[in-house]
């Protein structure tokens, strides 16, 4: 991962449950949020995200991810 940005971007959409919380929590325009959540999911060739749930749900890969991002961006 060489970017800590995407995981702050996921790791708030985690917290929230939904991009556009997480957008107006760190500043963003909500389609910045859902383009870096969309390129970890890419980089990591799985899908982290349930988008068709209200609010948003993480898939068992993305509870994985949320758990390892609260460690890396905790330090």
């Amino acid at each position: 991962m060489h970017d800590l940005r995407r995981l702050r971007v996921f790791q708030a959409v985690a917290e929230r449950r939904s991009f556009s919380e997480a957008a107006l929590a760190l500043g963003y325009a909500q389609s910045v949020v859902s383009h870096h959540v969309a390129e970890l999911e890419q980089e990591f060739g799985l899908t982290l995200v349930d988008r068709t749930r209200r609010p948003v749900g993480l898939t068992d890969a993305g509870e994985r991810l949320r758990e390892h991002a609260a460690v890396v961006l905790g330090q």
